[in-house]
């Protein structure tokens, strides 16, 4: 069983290495990269791959903040009592803090 089980998946590794190539073929042609020179490519690549990196850091920390602050602008009744507590119950002991007191 296990003889029969590895060409295949080799096969599938081969198929997703041509298929990953043929993305980066895709991708230096649609980009016109395809006719620089190797270090303009590496240069482009990186400023790229910075914007990309950037526009994905400012999406995961900035936007769930701004839904917040949209929510409560378009609902007020609904929102969130206390956004800087992490323990809003009054359980004793569950929180870990329960003198009040914020460790900054």
């Amino acid at each position: 069983m296990s003889k029969s089980m590895f060409p295949k998946l080799s096969e599938d590794y081969a198929k997703f290495k041509r298929y990953v190539k043929w993305l980066y073929h895709l991708y230096e042609l649609n980009t016109q990269i395809a006719i620089c020179e190797p270090w303009e490519k590496v240069f482009l690549n990186v400023l790229l791959g910075s914007f990309v990196s950037l526009i994905l850091y400012a999406s995961f920390a900035f936007v769930p903040g701004y839904c917040v602050t949209v929510f409560q602008l378009l609902w007020p009744q609904t929102s969130m009592h206390n956004l800087t507590s992490v323990c809003n119950t009054s359980i004793e002991g569950f929180c870990g803090n329960e003198s009040g007191s914020v460790i900054t």
